[in-house]
């Protein structure tokens, strides 16, 4: 399952988040000071995937000949990120986060994101970084452990596992339970967005106005295809896959929240 240079960067990730949480609390930095360091780090991460996936497309016309469907070369070139790349995950959504909770001035807000990024990039950093999604993009160790990309990923996925930690660990959020709803809220609320964008960068096949399908399709949040291989081929199987995975997501936001929501219950006794 895992590639031997899938395990070294696993490795390296580890040291670098234990490295990162040593580091802010001997120097005793700020969490504002880390999120506003770790926000400009996202922002140069963000620049060298899109400069590293980015690649030029022949612009081509379709045509059809002897009944067959023919793309011709219109001798036009165009540089294209594919749809996968796009900054709709959770994980790139954290600099959307980091950003307003660096602009918000309003107290209460700031502790809604602050909860927010603390639920969900230690999640994602962790889930990131054991369940790579580029893996499988790499055929040897030399070209996984020398490639920008990988670099860049497995240090934006460990920086977001620092700054969970730094947030649980920090005395100045305590987080409480209505922390905790606040951030089960928003997450259905951005889960909810991705229907749209899937459906959106999705690509249908009209024959006679009727829709027959889809040529391609996207996959942000995993709302439209599932890794648990169950069979959806109808709506009722759908919908039992949906509610499986937001069981799991329930589940997953409640084990992050735990120390929290046992201290708070420990104080009542």
């Amino acid at each position: 399952m895992y590639s031997a240079g899938h395990i070294i960067f696993i490795i390296i990730s580890l040291i670098m988040i234990a490295i990162g949480v040593y580091i802010c609390k001997k120097n005793k930095w700020p969490l504002d000071r880390v999120i506003k360091a770790c926000f400009f780090i996202a922002v140069i991460c963000e620049v060298i995937k899109v400069l590293t996936v980015i690649d030029i497309q022949p612009i081509v016309q379709e045509t059809i000949e002897n009944g067959e469907i023919i793309y011709r070369e219109t001798g036009k070139y165009s540089p294209f990120i594919e749809y996968s790349h796009l900054p709709f995950e959770l994980c790139s959504l954290q600099i959307v986060f980091m950003f307003l909770y660096l602009v918000i001035r309003y107290a209460v807000w700031k502790k809604r994101i602050i909860a927010l990024i603390y639920g969900t990039a230690f999640m994602g950093g962790l889930l990131a970084i054991f369940v790579s999604s580029i893996a499988g993009d790499f055929s040897t160790v030399k070209e996984y452990l020398t490639s920008v990309r990988a670099w860049e990923f497995y240090i934006y996925h460990s920086m977001l596992a620092v700054i969970a930690i730094l947030i649980g660990t920090d005395r100045k959020y305590s987080l409480k339970l209505k922390e905790f709803k606040w951030t089960c809220f928003m997450l259905w609320i951005i889960d909810n967005c991705s229907f749209y964008i899937n459906s959106i960068l999705s690509r249908p096949v009209y024959r006679d106005g009727k829709l027959i399908g889809l040529s391609s399709s996207v996959n942000f949040f995993s709302s439209f295809d599932n890794p648990l291989r169950i069979p959806m081929v109808n709506k009722r199987q759908y919908f039992i896959y949906l509610a499986i995975r937001l069981l799991i997501g329930f589940i997953l936001i409640t084990i992050i929240y735990l120390p929290f929501l046992k201290k708070k219950g420990s104080k009542r006794i």
